[in-house]
Order: C-alpha cells, then sequence, then structure tokens
C-alpha cells in the first residue's frame, strides 16, 4: 500500500527534476559569475556593446544598443540568481527526496513489516505453548518476544 504511494512519488520527483534541470540556462552548480557568463543573455549584451562602440555616440542606433546592452546584462544576472535559488530550493530538495528520503522510508517500511510478522509468529508460538503448557508461564517464548516487541517499538517510533 505505501509502495503504491511511494514510487509514484519518487517517479514525479525525479522526472519534474529532470525538466527543471533541462529548462535551465546556465551551469547546474557552478558559481554565480560563471553562470552568468555563459548565458546567452549575456553574450547577447557583450555583441550589443561591441556594436554600439563602434557606432556614433549620438546616433539613434548607438543609443538602443547601449540600452538593450544593459538591459540585457541585467536580465542575464536575474536569470542566474532566479536559476541558483530554484537550484537550492527546489531541485535539491526534489534530489534529495527521490534519492534518499524515499528510498529509506521503503527500506524502513519493509523492516517494519518483518518486525511485525515476527511479533505475530513469537506470538502465535506463545499461545500455542501456553495451551499445550499446564504452566502457563511461556518460557520457552519469552526472550524472544520481548526482543522482537523492542525492535518493533524502535522501528514504530522512527
Amino acid at each position: 500500500q505505501i509502495e503504491q504511494r511511494i514510487e509514484p512519488a519518487k517517479r514525479a520527483a525525479h522526472s519534474v527534476s529532470k525538466r527543471l534541470q533541462a529548462c535551465l540556462q546556465g551551469q547546474c552548480g557552478s558559481e554565480m559569475d560563471k553562470r552568468v557568463k555563459k548565458l546567452p543573455l549575456m553574450a547577447l549584451s557583450a555583441t550589443m556593446a561591441e556594436s554600439f562602440k563602434e557606432l556614433d555616440t549620438e546616433s539613434s542606433l548607438g543609443k538602443a544598443l547601449e540600452m538593450g546592452c544593459c538591459i540585457q546584462s541585467l536580465l542575464a544576472k536575474i536569470l542566474a540568481e532566479f536559476e541558483i535559488t530554484l537550484e537550492r530550493d527546489v531541485l535539491q530538495p526534489l534530489n534529495k527526496l527521490s534519492e534518499e528520503e524515499l528510498p529509506i522510508i521503503l527500506k524502513r517500511k519493509k523492516s517494519l513489516q518483518k518486525l511485525i510478522s515476527d511479533w505475530n509468529n513469537i506470538k502465535c508460538r506463545l499461545n500455542q505453548a501456553a495451551k499445550s503448557s499446564s504452566n502457563s508461564s511461556g518460557a520457552g517464548a519469552g526472550p524472544g518476544a520481548s526482543s522482537a516487541a523492542n525492535k518493533l517499538e524502535i522501528l514504530k517510533e522512527e
């Protein structure tokens, strides 16, 4: 039952993470300066800067290129900041969820199921021993039952 919920969540987190990474224009994990330099917006800004230097400073095309250069540079910085924030606040938690936390939950669930099964088997043996013996203390199953009960309680708390 829990596996039916966890596996789709794991797949969803993984596929969304991959798609988000594909949408990023900068390099994942790189520093702000390196990321900005590699963005297409920054390349356009640099081309505009080179072009307006060749033109008359008073020409309308020169002024438009200069303004466009500044705007493209600013947009590149904003985009890089956004991508860094997206990586930190969305991608990293999604990756951690799909690659670390969900597998741990599945592992602990399987462990819990095994302990519950062991506990039920021990209870069954204890009941059988109590029925077959005139002494109902269940001495043969006592230590195993308490050990299984302790393990079960610890796993339930996790």
